[in-house]
């Protein structure tokens, strides 16, 4: 009786604890996340997706994000999403679920009608054992292992591995003898890896399988109701989650009974199977959806939905990245990224914030937020997210509130920008004093007097308890845009007259700056903890230069390629040392040397920041202000962690061919082109260039914004590509990545051909030197022709001429009846005769030949006939002297001869008359004298 009285009291007290549990899971349960809106990137069709439905959404562990669409499977590549596998043997168009392999080698893909494995090149279909196609349902899933996969088909298991040679086997995960032992196990709905064990979706319960093959059902019995499960997911501190359509189970570490998660009114859980993912955020809590939305386990249930600006669905899809993006997918959205959902909140219409834009932020004494814009005063309470709107005390809106911050006195003060000053304390809003011009910042020095900067100079309230503006005189009546205080507790103003000091006893310095800015109409500024003063004038750029204690200042450009375009509207520094830039182009920090800019697609709300839209709080979190309302960076630090920039290259191909790294390719006369992935980077292509060249063809880089390179002909020989990814954002860039292949000469400049075209060279060259040579031989040959011809012609005129000079001669010394030497001649060669007889001792002879009867002859046969006598005389006596005897006419028919060397004989004239005898003129006479 008493142990039957312990177990009743026992049962009763578990009841109760139950009951306890579920009221507390109630109590847990909340509205909205403090109402706040997502800033969403949508990506449809003109961002790559060709199906705007997404059943699936993972993540490798190289950091890239995969999405299973009707349509194929999509790789997340910057603000875009690429296709993948499509010519590589994944054609299939629905793809229903993807598994990363553990070592980030590959991907296992599941079909409608295939399982595939894709190791990023290439796609592989693996076959059931009969060597058939492995088809999936819906709902169906594969597991990737270290060694290969269990996969979902029939509704039963399937275990991938490699075979010696390679090639994917598949064989049943449980044998017959198991499926005896266990009925529930031939009908399986989902398969999950926790460490070397696997869960399945078992029928109507829950099955744990170990390494060794044992297998463990979980029933009602262990908490677990009767239902489809669908989804597990095991966190980081070791909990395992299970999710149904009804329910949300968990499973502690150490436990061996599961406890569920209720959600009560007005959430809903899904009644589908479908779609009931479960992951688990850089922070430790863990997202499913629901009927409204989006539910989130941080100890107690958040709910994410149309006020939080999300669709009216729930997602098909969810995934929490490990850089902290959340990933959604919406039937006929596409794929939505939360932007900054780990790190930042936004404010905006969409949750009561209006009016814009927002140009002050400040948080009052009770802990409640603040922004003043255009329009409006509002209030965001701290804990329920609610915005409140504040009127004055006549209940009229609080328009232009330029400048927000909280006094000594622990009252906000306001200033509007049309002049006025207004104090709140607590709910009571009321007007300070009124300046008569308009206002543009405000500011409490370290003695509590409240500095008011105004288009007309600057004003002073000394007083809290009794406000009255006066014009601090020793400044100048023109816009003061910005104060600021330093370590020295010196004020520093900027504004259209330059830069100003106010000492400590209120003297005011005038700062004479020098530099390369544009202009001296300053208008913004902050003060570093090393003394270095930050400014900005009415132009671009933001210049920097140490303060001292003298009156010149050398101011710098800050040589930054974004903020040199850049016209800052605030320059803040925060407590940890960072300087805040907020321009119309976005947000740049500088931490610890580097710049970082931060802009919608790191979850701001808008890249439009607001001037004066800057307040850092009590916890080291930041408000910026925007034109379209308020984000609120939760951890900066997050936000600006330097992470590395990772590039890859994804494909490269010629001609539609993918092409391996050292390949060796024929020669064409196609392009290369590359395609480049960077795993992780949200970076829009505005914010992401890349840069490459060939190496050694190439010295310059070239910049480009697209993630497809297209290399024209190349030549043949080693080729090593050379690219780089920039985070121009980030100010950051990838390690230098390359690509080498060779390409083959073309056939025509193949070695065997080089060396027959060397022959040929040779051959054509010998031919040529041969033809040439003979064209020279010929050239000569014809050349001395005409030398010859021409040495012929000149021989010839030669000659001529010589004869002529020989006829001139002889007729200019010879006498031309006779042909003997004339009387110039032969008196000439007589005189040459007798010098030579004299100077020798010789003889000489001379004869002087006197024609007898001469004239009878001319007077009776006449002249002709006397010239022939004379000229027959002549030849005779040619005739009959020695070779060196000269003879010549002396004159008529006198002839003159010289005879050297001739001894004087006796007889001499009778042999001369002898000799004539018988000459047809016998009858003339001739007497040698």
């Amino acid at each position: 009786m008493h142990a039957r009285r312990a177990s009743a009291r026992t049962i009763a007290m578990l009841r109760l604890g139950r009951a306890f549990g579920a009221a507390l899971a109630l109590l847990c349960v909340v509205g909205p996340v403090a109402a706040q809106v997502a800033s969403l990137r949508v990506y449809g069709t003109a961002d790559g997706l060709r199906s705007l439905g997404a059943d699936c959404l993972v993540e490798d562990p190289q950091a890239n994000v995969y999405a299973c669409t009707y349509g194929g499977l999509y790789r997340y590549e910057g603000e875009r999403f690429e296709r993948v596998g499509a010519g590589a043997g994944l054609d299939d168009a629905y793809v229903m679920n993807a598994s990363p392999a553990p070592d980030g080698r590959g991907l296992w893909v599941a079909t409608a009608a295939n399982l595939y494995f894709w190791d990023g090149d290439r796609a592989v279909r693996v076959l059931d054992p009969a060597g058939s196609p492995l088809p999936f349902e819906v709902g169906h899933n594969v597991a990737a292992l270290a060694d290969g996969a269990v996969a979902l088909s029939y509704s039963r298991a399937l275990r991938a591995t490699r075979d010696a040679d390679g090639h994917w086997k598949t064989r049943a995960l449980f044998d017959r003898a198991a499926e005896q032992a266990h009925p529930e196990l031939a009908e399986l709905g989902a398969v999950y890896r926790d460490g070397r064990a696997l869960w399945f979706g078992c029928g109507q319960t829950v099955c744990r399988r170990t390494d060794d093959g044992q297998v463990r059902v979980y029933g009602p019995g262990d908490g677990v109701p009767r239902d489809a499960w669908t989804a597990f997911l095991r966190d980081r501190r070791g909990t395992l989650w299970a999710r149904s359509p009804r329910h949300i189970l968990v499973l502690a570490p150490g436990a061996t009974r599961f406890e569920e998660r209720p959600v009560p009114p007005p959430s809903m859980l899904a009644t589908t199977t479908r779609h009931l993912d479960l992951t688990e955020d850089r922070q430790g809590r863990v997202l499913t959806r629901s009927d409204g939305g989006m539910l989130r386990w941080d100890g107690r249930w958040e709910r994410f939905d149309t006020r939080n600006g999300l669709p009216d669905l729930p997602p098909n899809a969810l995934l929490a990245s490990r850089s902290g993006e959340l990933w959604m997918s919406y039937p006929g959205l596409g794929v939505l990224r939360w932007r900054g959902y780990a790190g930042v909140e936004n404010w905006g219409p969409g949750n009561g914030l209006q009016g814009l834009p927002n140009w002050s932020l400040a948080r009052d004494a009770q802990g409640a937020m603040l922004f003043g814009n255009e329009r409006d005063l509002h209030r965001l309470t701290a804990g329920d997210g609610r915005i409140q709107t504040l009127h004055n005390l006549l209940g009229e809106p609080v328009r232009d509130v330029f400048a927000l911050t909280l006094g000594p006195d622990q009252a906000v003060w306001v200033a509007l920008y049309r002049g006025q000053l207004l104090r709140l304390q607590g709910d009571e809003l009321k007007a300070a004093a009124t300046l008569p011009a308009k206002l543009r910042r405000i500011f409490f020095d370290d003695r509590q007097r409240l500095w008011i900067c105004t288009t007309e100079g600057v004003y002073l309230i000394d007083d809290l308890a009794h406000p009255v503006a006066r014009r601090f005189e020793a400044l100048p009546a023109v816009s003061f845009g910005d104060v600021e205080q330093d370590a020295q507790g010196r004020l520093w103003f900027a504004g259209k007259a330059g830069v100003m000091r106010l000492e400590r006893d209120d003297r005011v310095t005038r700062i004479h700056a020098q530099g390369d800015m544009p202009n001296t109409l300053f208008d913004k500024l902050s003060i570093g903890r090393d003394g270095t003063l930050w400014l900005s004038v009415d132009d671009a750029g933001l210049f920097r230069g140490p303060i001292g204690q003298g009156d010149t200042l050398t101011l710098k450009e800050v040589e930054d390629p974004l903020l040199r375009d850049a016209i800052p509207y605030f320059i803040r520094h925060d407590r940890a040392g960072r300087l805040w830039v907020g321009g119309s182009m976005g947000l740049d920090v500088l931490q610890d040397g580097k710049w970082t800019r931060l802009h919608e697609a790191n979850g701001l709300i808008s890249e439009d920041i607001s001037e004066g839209g800057f307040f850092e709080d009590r916890d080291g979190s930041v408000w910026i202000g925007t034109s379209r309302g308020v984000s609120h960076l939760l951890h900066p630090e997050q936000l600006l962690a330097r992470t590395p920039v990772a590039l890859n290259i994804a494909r490269v191909e010629r001609g539609g061919q993918r092409i391996d790294s050292d390949a060796v390719l024929p020669w064409e006369q196609l392009p290369v082109r590359m395609t480049l992935s960077t795993p992780g980077s949200i970076a829009g292509t505005d914010m992401l260039k890349f840069r490459y060249r060939l190496r050694d063809r190439q010295d310059a880089w070239i910049e480009t914004n697209s993630r497809t390179l297209d290399f024209p002909l190349l030549g043949s020989g080693k080729q090593v590509i050379e690219v780089q990814a920039l985070d121009v954002g980030r100010r950051a860039q990838s390690e230098v990545v390359t690509f080498g292949f060779e390409v083959r000469p073309p056939w025509w400049r193949s070695p065997l051909l080089l060396a027959l075209w060397g022959v040929l060279a040779v051959a054509l060259v010998g031919s040529l030197w041969r033809w040439r040579v003979h064209a020279i031989v010929k050239h000569k040959q014809q050349l001395e022709r005409l030398v010859a011809a021409r040495t012929a012609e000149l021989e010839a005129d030669k000659r001529a001429l010589e004869l002529a000079r020989t006829a001139l001669q002889v007729q200019a010394t010879h006498d031309g009846l006779t042909g003997l030497h004339n009387r110039t001649s032969i008196m000439e060669q007589l005189e040459r005769e007798a010098v030579r007889a004299h100077a020798a001792g010789t003889q000489l002879a001379i004869a002087l030949l006197d024609l007898d009867h001469f004239k009878q002859v001319n007077d009776t046969h006449g002249h002709l006939v006397g010239d022939v006598v004379l000229a027959g005389v002549a030849d005779r006596l040619a005739h009959n002297m020695r070779g060196s005897d000269i003879i010549g006419r002396y004159g008529g028919e006198e002839l003159l001869g010289v005879m050297p060397g001739l001894q004087p004989p006796a007889g001499g004239c009778r042999r001369c008359t002898t000799r004539w005898a018988p000459s047809r003129w016998s009858s003339m006479a001739s007497r040698c004298a």
